[in-house]
């Protein structure tokens, strides 16, 4: 996809600490394409540090806005992330969906860690930025609830016009640019070495949970930890108080520090007494169906993408949009 980069920051690296161990894998994207239940099931592993938060957004200068959301100004700041890697974690990752988008992430990866890793997950285009369009809204990036609406107002937003106020990244509003893999995929594998990547597909992924996990522990060199289980994370969901969610979104400023530690902390809950009481923050949400006619409109519309990307990976993905 082309992202505007005129107001992209560069990377400070003022206070690095050699030191530390380098994080060596990155798990790129796309969103909604199973990332985070996969870095959940990795963090797991006794020899696989995985960052908190998931997300930092540090090496996508393109999007500045979202490296500013986690403070992390510097390049010392963003490895105060892995400081409590032990000897046995030989693997050090972090998942910034956005990364595999980005013009700038992949290539100042390599410059930090030219040994650096990467696996990308992908998923039929209409169905990832269906549930992409309900993430944004339900993070209050999106205001518009209606899918096909929001999708109208692309071009207006490209413009600068209708944005949500608390919209940390317009690029996301852009649901045809964030779906369209093919030209993501190219720059990936251009800058990447073969033996440095993966890519993975969530069809494969939601049918055999396990035997994907396997592989990827297979592309990292660990060993099979012989987990059982794999639950399912993130279901279409509603926030049941918004003054909460907002607070959190957007504390005051004497609150922020505060706020973005207890956020971190929470969301990396999924069981026992903070897990539970989250639930009673969030209720479930089915989607409406899509009009048929619209959905048509979308596997035409991503057609010669996904044709193009079929190419790339060496793999028929034509039922996405036939």
């Amino acid at each position: 996809m082309t992202t505007t980069t005129t107001s992209a920051e560069p990377i400070v690296t003022v206070g690095a600490s050699p030191q530390l161990k380098k994080p060596n894998f990155f798990l790129i994207g796309a969103p909604k394409c199973g990332t985070t239940s996969l870095a959940l099931y990795l963090s797991g592993h006794p020899n696989l540090f995985f960052c908190d938060p998931k997300e930092p957004f540090y090496w996508n200068s393109d999007y500045p806005e979202l490296r500013r959301k986690e403070h992390l100004h510097t390049l010392a700041e963003y490895e105060a992330l892995f400081s409590e890697v032990s000897e046995q974690e030989t693997i050090v990752a972090e998942g910034s969906t956005t990364y595999l988008s980005s013009q700038t992430a992949v290539r100042e990866i390599l410059d930090y860690n030219p040994d650096a890793l990467f696996l990308a997950m992908l998923r039929n285009p209409v169905e990832a930025m269906r549930s992409f369009h309900s993430e944004l809204v339900y993070t209050s990036n999106e205001e518009v609830e209606d899918f096909e609406e929001a999708w109208n107002l692309q071009s207006r937003r490209a413009a600068g016009e209708s944005i949500p106020k608390l919209c940390r990244e317009p690029t996301w509003l852009q649901y045809r640019k964030m779906g369209s893999y093919a030209s993501q995929v190219r720059r990936f594998f251009e800058l990447v070495p073969e033996a440095q990547r993966r890519v993975f597909l969530f069809d494969d992924y939601s049918v055999d949970t396990p035997g994907t996990y396997r592989q990827v522990l297979e592309f990292l060199g660990l060993p099979d930890d012989n987990r059982q289980t794999f639950p399912r994370l993130k279901q279409s969901r509603k926030k049941r108080f918004e003054f909460v969610h907002r607070f959190f979104r957007v504390p005051p400023k004497p609150l922020e520090p505060i706020a973005i530690r207890v956020r971190r902390y929470v969301a990396n809950q999924h069981s026992g007494p903070v897990g539970a009481a989250k639930k009673l923050f969030v209720k479930s949400h089915k989607r409406p169906p899509l009009r048929e006619e619209f959905v048509e409109y979308l596997k035409n519309e991503f057609h010669d993408d996904v044709m193009e990307l079929s190419e790339l990976l060496g793999r028929d993905l034509s039922h996405w949009v036939d």
